[in-house]
């Protein structure tokens, strides 16, 4: 009994219920290919259009990172509309022309640079989630730098890999785990993972990395 009293139920309860307002904020805001995907019969036969319309979740997320980091979802959302949907918007197409290659190359003789197409869409993804991170203005020294650190710390981005991996799965197996319970704690472990990938870019102000938590907006 004395440690049920010890619990810090203000905190636990605050905390989900920003994670809530998050998860809300994100389907919102993705609601236009939440719909697409709810009325396509075969999703896989149209994934080009699906990969182009994923371009909708930049801004999406980038309202998500900014509620981690204490500023309101649809302020950040707003704020970081054009540039996170530019960062979704190469993506996209980027994934799109490597996934066609690596489609054509299957069973030819070009079939030995299918690895390194994978890897290359491996890389737009998480390369994508570090510029979606940081808040500087968008210039190719930044995409490179956002490229090599998510390489170099590889860990973390095969981490964030999973996490995702996850909660993508969830949203197609279980909708409504996936929606709206799964994505405010899984975006918010790829921002605290991200965050630390993208320090030595020094777009971050490192006073004001959380150390208890996600300092959501209250």
């Amino acid at each position: 009994m004395r440690l049920l009293a010890r619990l810090p139920y203000d905190t636990i309860f605050s905390t989900a219920y920003a994670f809530l307002k998050t998860n809300l904020g994100l389907v919102a805001a993705s609601l236009p290919l939440l719909i697409a995907f709810a009325f396509s019969g075969e999703p896989l036969a149209a994934w080009p259009f699906f990969v182009a319309l994923s371009a909708l979740l930049g801004p999406a997320v980038a309202g998500a990172f900014g509620s981690f980091a204490g500023a309101p979802f649809w302020q950040t959302y707003r704020k970081r509309f054009g540039r996170s949907l530019a960062i979704g918007a190469a993506a996209a197409f980027a994934v799109i022309v490597l996934a066609t290659d690596f489609r054509l190359a299957l069973g030819t003789p070009f079939g030995a640079v299918t690895p390194m197409l994978a890897l290359l869409v491996v890389l737009v993804f998480v390369t994508a989630t570090a510029l979606l991170v940081l808040d500087d203005r968008l210039s190719w020294r930044l995409v490179v730098a956002a490229a090599y650190l998510s390489v170099r710390k590889w860990y973390l981005s095969v981490a964030n890999l999973a996490v995702l991996g996850i909660l993508i799965g969830a949203v197609v197996t279980k909708p409504a785990i996936g929606l709206f319970l799964l994505p405010g704690p899984a975006l918010y472990v790829v921002w605290a993972n991200t965050r630390h990938v993208v320090t030595a870019v020094g777009a971050l102000d490192q006073g004001s990395r959380s150390k208890h938590g996600p300092r959501f907006d209250r």
